[in-house]
């Protein structure tokens, strides 16, 4: 038997064995996706297909058997092989301390994309016994102003994602060590306050020409800044630039800004008399060498950045970190922009960070996706420079691997129907690892109302025992006691209903009725047969919230 055949049987095995003699489909499929992760997808399904038929076909004595034949040989603990390693070495580290930074703008929560340079940088950092610093890019008190406790609400996603931050610091609580070194620029002679019509000037460096501004003295230009400092040039009417090579064949690179004036600065940790504020080039820079940064890791789109910065760098006789460029990483159709995430929170289009249409951490992590589960598929990735879009059905496969043996399997009913049952004996089971005791003489239950719709029908109550319809009524239906052969159909129950509300990916709820009598709690992941993997999110008295995962 080939191994793809041979473990998709022995999981098919398992799981009959542990959900009353019959094999889910979905769950040996995850895990043989897992386990033979470069396997054609067809021929893992087909492989599961023909291993959940046999399965399924067999008495619960020879399941039974099987299992303990696996169980005694060889055990259950399939695993899948081991990658190679996806990240790089760092040669440099061995002379050099490796010291990562995760620099966000916190105007929104971190999403799957950003998700990448964070985990990399602290993957290194922790790797080479380094350091990883977390910095807050937050120097833009108009478009991108910073949201609520934003420190607080990073570190929860770091925190979860396994990365711990060793130190942390905020670009705005840095204004007057950005201003310290364009003071040095000016004196220096690298910078100079242009007042100039910025389309005027935008002509000039088309044509690779200085505009008049350039050419005045230092001295002119520090009284210049300091009328910058004391907002006496208002916004638009002042920049300060950098001075470099005209003739750079990036326009966009020839005498880039460095810092602007702000009229009326709304920003939470600084008061609106600032007015002079950093572009994001300028403090990135001066932090990375001033905090002692090594290793910067970002994506391909700010190549441009370090061709800006090392005319800073130079300037002032500094060695610029060692520089990993990556790809994108998107999200199979989820718009992972946090300028239009904000807006459809703004709108009211989407109920908050968390909302499940969004691929942020904060969303994912309430759906009952695994911190393993994003280390993975992100760790997997590695450093590619290509771009990559990340399937649901990939991450809802590792996903599946690590929550799907310890998640519960539950009976949820769409029709709650209630069914009494005569002459029932008194049972203890073992119902989704926990015990259950039966009555003895009238025992209820609360199925689903297909499964009784007909008189002398004979269904076994799953895990429990056969019953044999007598008396349909409107609101409820008797049985009487009727053996315990395996060979019946199988039908779903709860012993005290209580509502569950699941959120859907879309948005949408769907109403279920399951046992209260299981104890369900929050953060807690359960197996739902015909829906999939359900998070539970809040448990009261009267109903149980939960946020569907995956199936």
């Amino acid at each position: 038997m080939q191994i793809l055949e041979k473990n998709t049987y022995k999981y098919a095995i398992k799981n009959a064995f542990l959900h009353d003699g019959k094999a889910s489909l979905q769950a040996v499929i995850g895990k043989i996706k897992a386990l033979h992760p470069d396997v054609d997808i067809k021929k893992a399904v087909e492989a599961a297909k023909a291993a959940v038929k046999k399965v399924n076909s067999m008495r619960f004595e020879e399941i039974e058997k099987e299992y303990r034949r696996f169980e005694a040989k060889e055990g259950f603990e399939l695993k899948p092989p081991k990658k190679s390693e996806t990240l790089p070495k760092l040669p440099w580290a061995k002379h050099q301390k490796v010291v990562t930074r995760f620099a966000p703008n916190p105007n929104g929560l971190m999403h799957l994309g950003s998700a990448r340079a964070a985990i990399l940088s602290h993957e290194y950092a922790r790797r080479y016994k380094g350091k990883f610093i977390l910095r807050f890019d937050d120097t833009d008190p108009k478009v991108k102003t910073p949201i609520e406790n934003a420190e607080e609400l990073f570190k929860e996603d770091l925190s979860w994602l396994g990365c711990k931050v060793d130190e942390t610091y905020f670009a705005s609580d840095r204004l007057d060590i950005y201003k310290q070194y364009m003071k040095k620029l000016i004196e220096m002679g690298r910078a100079y306050v242009c007042t100039c019509d910025p389309e005027k000037w935008r002509a000039k460096i088309k044509q690779q020409m200085p505009c008049p501004c350039r050419e005045k003295k230092p001295k002119e230009q520090m009284k210049r800044f300091e009328k910058m400092l004391k907002n006496e040039y208002k916004q638009g009417e002042a920049v300060l630039r950098i001075k470099t090579l005209l003739s750079h064949r990036d326009p966009s690179v020839r005498d880039w800004w460095i810092a602007k004036v702000v009229d009326e600065p709304k920003h939470p940790r600084v008061p609106s008399t600032e007015h002079v504020w950093p572009s994001y080039n300028f403090a990135s820079a001066i932090d990375d060498h001033l905090l002692g940064v090594t290793l910067i890791i970002r994506g391909q789109e700010h190549q441009q950045n370090e061709t800006k910065q090392m005319f800073l760098y130079n300037y002032f006789g500094w060695e610029y970190p060692h520089t990993i460029y990556t790809g994108r990483v998107m999200l199979e159709g989820v718009t992972l922009s946090t300028s239009k995430i904000r807006e459809g929170i703004e709108s009211g289009l989407y109920s908050g960070w968390d909302d499940p249409r969004l691929g942020t951490i904060a969303a994912l992590r309430r759906r009952g996706f695994r911190a393993e589960t994003i280390r993975r598929i992100i760790l997997s990735i590695g450093i590619k420079p290509n771009d990559t879009t990340i399937e649901w059905n990939t991450l809802a496969a590792i996903n599946r691997e690590i929550i799907g043996e310890k998640s519960p399997r539950i009976n949820a009913l769409e029709e709650p129907f209630r069914l009494i049952v005569e002459y029932a004996p008194e049972k203890e089971i073992k119902f989704d690892s926990r015990s259950l005791k039966l009555n003895a003489g009238l025992q209820d239950f609360v199925v689903e109302k297909r499964f009784v719709s007909k008189v002398k029908a004979v269904i076994r109550l799953r895990n429990a025992y056969n019953v044999r319809i007598k008396k349909i009524s409107t609101l409820q239906a008797f049985a009487e006691y009727a053996g315990d052969t395996k060979k019946q159909p199988i039908v779903p129950w709860v012993l005290e209903p209580i509502d569950m509300y699941i959120t859907m990916p879309d948005a949408s709820v769907q109403k279920k009725v399951v046992d209260k009598a299981l104890k369900m709690k929050v953060d807690e992941t359960y197996y739902i047969d015909e829906l999939g993997f359900v998070r539970i999110d809040s448990v009261s008295e009267e109903k149980i919230d939960a946020w569907f995962a995956h199936r």
